[in-house]
């Protein structure tokens, strides 16, 4: 068996990749939290009417209890639970890097939503994400605004 540790360098192809999808979704009854994102630059969640629970991003009904939630306006402001700098990626995101990806719980709500915080080169840390971190929400100029999640990312909230 060859030890592959004294093998040559071998060389390995590679080649410029594209991937495209187009799909239609509908948003149906969270129709109303896109749209508050893109007409009004406002978070909303959900909370449990039996159980409190907050929702977010929001259910219309408690997984715990089956019942019907009731729409929060949020703050604006969260905490990180966990997060990660991704330095390296493939096709069409591979001009975006590094992207900073965390878990983000809004501080009226009970559940963490998994987003983008836009940081600096400087701030672009380890440090900075750690469980804690205060962040809060900024909105794409309300022209660029089209009702999607990528509407909005988080910054540091210094």
């Amino acid at each position: 068996m060859a030890d592959r540790a004294n093998e040559e360098h071998e060389e390995f192809l590679e080649y410029y990749d594209e991937m495209t999808i187009h799909y239609l979704y509908s948003v149906g009854e969270l129709t109303k939290f896109f749209k508050e994102i893109r007409d009004n630059g406002k978070l909303f969640g959900t909370r449990c009417t039996k159980c409190g629970f907050g929702y977010f991003p929001p259910r219309l009904n408690c997984h715990k209890c089956y019942v019907p939630c009731e729409w929060v306006e949020l703050s604006g402001k969260g905490e990180v639970i966990a997060g990660t700098i991704c330095r390296f990626g493939v096709s069409n995101f591979t001009d975006k890097l590094p992207i900073t990806i965390a878990f983000i719980k809004m501080d009226e709500m009970d559940m963490a939503i998994r987003h983008t915080i836009l940081m600096s080169e400087d701030e672009c840390k380890l440090e900075n994400l750690k469980r804690g971190t205060r962040v809060k929400v900024q909105f794409k100029p309300k022209e660029q605004r089209e009702g999607r999640i990528t509407d909005f990312y988080f910054v540091l909230d210094k």
